[in-house]
């Protein structure tokens, strides 16, 4: 059995074998000592008897880049710097999941300061209206009535007729359940609102009582119909 010693750390015992297959694959170098029982001194590794250098390479497992090279010839030191690169990667994953959550407690705090200095930010941008509830009260998202409809007739003067137990033609736009008699969900043409939102000749608002809404309300109107009439 042969030890082997590169700059004063001592590997091994190894046999001849191993010794010829690790110069093979240039883990051992024929710079490193060696000594075996019996021997005076420690001698370079290439007077050992039966030591062949220079033979054929020896295919070798991949190691980890920049691994000491004698960690193939001692498994205490394969053992080692396994364990430190394993430290290393599982290191960087924390360190990133860090910076992660840091961002996102950065973001998250700005959303609150915003949500505190300025509580209308998130509102609907052309109406300035909040999307929180319909004409019935009722919580919904940014395209149901109370955030599309209930902007653009007020704006005109539909609910000057059109508002609660007096309104006319039984039409109140306070009433969901009005609404929904006049339209057709997913269909604006075949809505009755739509018909008369746009027929000149029997207009909604009437003559004098206010202009016919423009194209571009009426649009959104069909486009609210058309996306299922959303309360």
């Amino acid at each position: 059995m042969i030890h082997v010693m590169r700059d004063g750390q001592q590997f091994g015992p190894y046999t001849i074998e191993d010794i010829n297959a690790y110069l093979a694959q240039g883990t051992l170098l024929p710079t490193d000592q060696a000594w075996y029982e019996g021997a005076a001194n420690w001698m370079p590794i290439t007077e050992v008897p039966g030591v062949v250098h220079g033979a054929a390479p020896v295919p070798a497992a991949p190691v980890f880049a920049g691994a000491d090279p004698m960690a193939a010839a001692n498994p205490e030191v394969a053992v080692a710097e396994a364990g430190a690169a394993v430290a290393a990667v599982e290191g960087a994953k924390k360190k990133k999941l860090l910076i992660i959550g840091g961002s996102l407690a950065g973001v998250v705090a700005i959303a609150g300061v915003l949500l505190f200095v300025y509580p209308g930010f998130l509102k609907d941008d052309e109406t300035g209206e909040g999307g929180g509830s319909n004409a019935d009260g009722a919580s919904g998202g940014g395209q149901n009535f109370a955030a599309i409809l209930e902007p653009i007739f007020k704006r005109s003067t539909c609910y000057d007729c059109h508002d609660g137990d007096n309104a006319k033609g039984s039409f109140d736009l306070t009433d969901s359940a009005s609404v929904q008699e006049a339209i057709t969900a997913g269909d604006p043409d075949g809505s009755e609102l739509i018909v008369r939102l746009t027929d000149p000749s029997d207009p909604m608002p009437p003559e004098g009582k206010g202009d016919m809404l423009p194209a571009t309300d009426v649009q959104r109107v069909k486009d609210w119909i058309a996306a299922g009439a959303q309360f």
